[in-house]
Order: C-alpha cells, then sequence, then structure tokens
C-alpha cells in the first residue's frame, strides 16, 4: 500500500510539472504573437513649422513577421496606412476634431526586375532589397498635415498619429488568415502629444540685410 501512496504521489508531481510546462508554453506562444501584432512604434515625433503649414515627422519603428515578408515575395502587396489627427478639447462636449488625415505606403516586388516597388503616396521609387523597402515606408517626414488657418496660435491642441498594414487590401484567401493569425495584424498604438502652434518666422529672401 506504501508503495502504491508513493506511485500516485510522483504521479501527482509528474502531472503537476507537465501542466506548468503546458501552461508556460502557452504564455510565451501569447507573448510571440502579441510582438508580432504591435511591431510598429513612433519616437521623436514633431510638428515643423513652414510658411504657411505644419509638417510631421518622426521616426518609425517598422518589423514584418516571417509571414509577411514571404508574401511580399510571392508577389502581393502590403500596404500600409498612416494616419494623423487633430483635436481641440472642449469642456461643454466632445473634443473638436480639426484634422484627420491619412497617407498610403505600398510594398510591392517586381520579379521581372528582382526589385522592389515602394509607393509614399503620390512618390514611387524603387529598392533593391526587402529591408530599403521598409526603411523608405518608415520615413515620416515633411508631411504636410495642417494648415495655417486651421489652428490658433499659442492654444493647446491634441496630436495623434499612429501606423497600421490595412489588411482590406489583401485579396480574400489572405484576409481569413489575417483574421486568424496575430502575426498578420501589423499596427501601432496612437502616438498622441500636446501641439502649441507658436508664430512662424517670416521667410528670409536672397540678399536681405541681416
Amino acid at each position: 500500500m506504501r508503495f502504491l501512496k508513493n506511485e500516485s504521489f510522483r504521479l501527482t508531481i509528474s502531472m503537476r510539472q507537465l501542466f506548468n510546462w503546458i501552461a508556460k508554453i502557452f504564455l510565451l506562444a501569447t507573448m510571440v504573437s502579441f510582438v508580432h501584432a504591435n511591431e510598429i512604434s513612433f519616437s521623436n515625433v514633431s510638428l515643423t513649422p513652414l510658411e504657411k503649414s505644419w509638417a510631421l515627422n518622426a521616426d518609425v519603428q517598422l518589423e514584418l513577421s516571417p509571414a509577411l515578408e514571404q508574401l511580399v515575395k510571392k508577389g502581393v502587396t502590403l500596404h500600409f496606412v498612416t494616419e494623423f489627427q487633430l483635436s481641440k478639447k472642449r469642456w461643454y462636449w466632445l473634443d473638436n476634431k480639426i484634422v484627420d488625415v491619412q497617407r498610403v505606403s505600398k510594398i510591392s516586388y517586381q520579379a521581372l526586375t528582382n526589385q522592389y516597388r515602394v509607393t509614399l503616396g503620390t512618390f514611387s521609387l524603387t529598392a533593391a532589397t526587402l529591408k530599403q523597402a521598409l526603411s523608405a515606408v518608415k520615413t515620416t517626414e515633411g508631411w504636410v498635415v495642417i494648415d495655417q488657418g486651421m489652428v490658433e496660435l499659442n492654444q493647446p491642441y491634441q496630436a495623434a498619429v499612429r501606423m497600421r498594414l490595412d489588411t482590406n487590401q489583401l485579396a480574400k484567401p489572405f484576409q481569413v488568415n489575417a483574421i486568424n493569425s496575430k502575426s498578420w495584424n501589423l499596427h501601432s498604438d496612437w502616438h498622441r502629444f500636446e501641439f502649441i502652434p507658436r508664430v512662424q518666422p517670416a521667410p528670409q529672401t536672397l540678399g536681405a540685410q541681416p
């Protein structure tokens, strides 16, 4: 009887260890899925004053999962949408949304030339590698998002920017994969910051006296 009790105790310990290992593996898989699902982030975000507008500049961290890399190499075009919003708080009602704009960037592989084609809004270029193509998509510099007449000087506004992979632009079979796999749902959180427009210096002309 003592032998049976010992064996039962050992079996209980083994089953407990097995469940602990399963739980750890499940947690690790969940963490990996979360990383793949949110691999875009923003840093050094600013609004630069121009003569009659403000342009958005930012550093973007963007990585593709192995599944998305293979998808591009098979000739599927990836559409990335960058969204910018500007709003002003109102104590008596919902925030007043002043600016709500977006820009679409595309990456596609050209098998005949063994190059990647990148479209940034209305501008296009070619890249020799996928890494170079991603670097171009990550470039957020000089994007004019606010006209001077949209805001009041020296007043606080709330700005926000984000980027996401538009899976709705994929073919239907790939959309199903995007729904079932978090590694396909590539997006960033909203990066929010305060913006206070200041008086812009008058542009200098050539030959002007200091």
